[in-house]
């Protein structure tokens, strides 16, 4: 029984990866608190000496949090298995649930530019993600492919090739949200905000490749959601006081 694992030096090799996308993500919000401080500012002296020290608090918690996120991805990309059988694909991975895919109900395999595999059933929460990373990657790539065809992966819209602009697309919306005192601007920046709040929390808490704590972490969004329903309701009612 064939039994795929991370390769040693497999963490080396995406610790870049995950450390550009934090870097990303920490100048979208930066810049994003900077802006929104200095909109908010009564007399210019209020953002000289709040912003300072609000970027200083943001990069020590980043930095810690960079720490905790190598060592959470390290776990869990060690923790990693795959098992193929003459019925069944399973993928077993720590705090997460195992997933188990039977040859019969797999829909298609599929294989991402970067060398990673996308292994979908018939639902849509069953799905196995093989990194690229993976030890013996062609021995895995011929069993698969005598299990299913695999075709090459195409991103299906521009949000899915640059997720990047969903961050600012959501810290846009919440610059509409909590910088406007327009009615019009605030309802339609909220919206689209909410849904996508309330999409993505479902989304992540019915996926099976995300791990548990993660998932319970995440339940501090819905303090933004209601934050952001009562901001709302205030602004449009004209009972909001900055």
């Amino acid at each position: 029984m064939p039994d795929y694992r991370i390769k040693p030096d497999g963490f080396n090799e995406i610790r870049k990866l995950i450390l550009q996308r934090l870097l990303i993500v920490a100048l979208v919000v930066v810049s994003f608190i900077v802006v929104l401080t200095i909109y908010n500012a009564k007399e210019k002296e209020d953002y000289i000496i709040t912003l300072p020290s609000t970027i200083v608090l943001f990069t020590v918690i980043f930095g810690f949090s960079i720490r905790r996120t190598f060592k959470k991805q390290k776990e869990l990309l060690d923790s990693y298995a795959l098992t193929i059988n003459d019925n069944a694909i399973t993928r077993y991975q720590l705090n997460t649930p195992t997933i188990t895919l039977y040859h019969t109900e797999i829909k298609e395999i599929l294989k991402t530019k970067n060398h990673r595999f996308i292994i979908k059933g018939k639902n849509a929460e069953d799905i196995i993600y093989v990194p690229s990373q993976i030890g013996n990657y062609q021995d895995l790539e011929t069993k698969l492919e005598e299990i299913k065809s695999i075709s090459m992966y195409s991103t299906k819209n521009l949000f899915e090739k640059y997720p990047v602009i969903i961050i600012f697309l959501i810290l846009g919306l919440m610059l509409g949200v909590y910088g406007s005192m327009n009615k019009i601007i605030v309802l339609l920046c909220s919206i689209p905000l909410v849904t996508i709040i309330i999409w993505s929390f479902l989304k992540i808490q019915k996926s099976k490749n995300i791990e548990s704590r993660a998932k319970r972490i995440l339940w501090f969004i819905l303090i933004i959601l209601i934050s952001i329903v009562s901001v709302t309701i205030l602004k449009l009612t004209g009972t909001y006081k900055p």
